[in-house]
């Protein structure tokens, strides 16, 4: 057999996954993402798409649908004429960073690993110094930073 040959027997993998996913899905005229696409478009052309065709249009195109998120808050904000729409959401990315997110995501760890750090070094000097205060050690005397008064007060 020649290559050519070879090649028209053996079906594409896209191919393959296409028409397994048409037919797990049922008809791919019912998505919604393709019933609004074929609405915005005149009808003769829409009718010139096969199935597959569809598909890849919505791979490529059609949204992933509403992703669970721990914090999602949509809302719309404005008045007097004119609308905004706020959106927060917060979750884990599940996505592959590109080189240059990487870089600003290991930014990030260091600066909250560095804020995190002085926290905790700032919260441990002053119980030591709540701690000097309560046993009544005076290590510089006839000075003080007044916490120890403030708090007591």
């Amino acid at each position: 057999m020649s290559e050519q040959q070879d090649k028209q027997s053996e079906p594409d993998a896209e191919q393959i996954v296409a028409k397994q996913t048409i037919g797990q899905a049922g008809s791919i005229h019912r998505d919604p993402f393709i019933r609004a696409f074929l609405d915005k478009i005149p009808k003769d052309v829409g009718l010139s798409f096969t199935d597959a065709q569809l598909l890849q249009l919505k791979m490529m195109f059609g949204t992933r649908g509403k992703a669970n998120h721990a914090v999602d808050i949509r809302t719309v904000v404005g008045g007097f004429g004119w609308n905004y729409y706020l959106v927060f959401l917060f979750g884990r990315n599940r996505r592959d960073l590109s080189r240059a997110e990487q870089k600003v995501a290991n930014a990030w760890r260091i600066a909250l690993l560095l804020l995190g750090s002085f926290a905790l070094f700032s919260m441990v000097v002053v119980s030591l110094y709540l701690l000097k205060s309560l046993a009544g050690i005076d290590l510089l005397p006839r000075f003080s930073f007044g916490f120890w008064t403030w708090l007591s007060s």
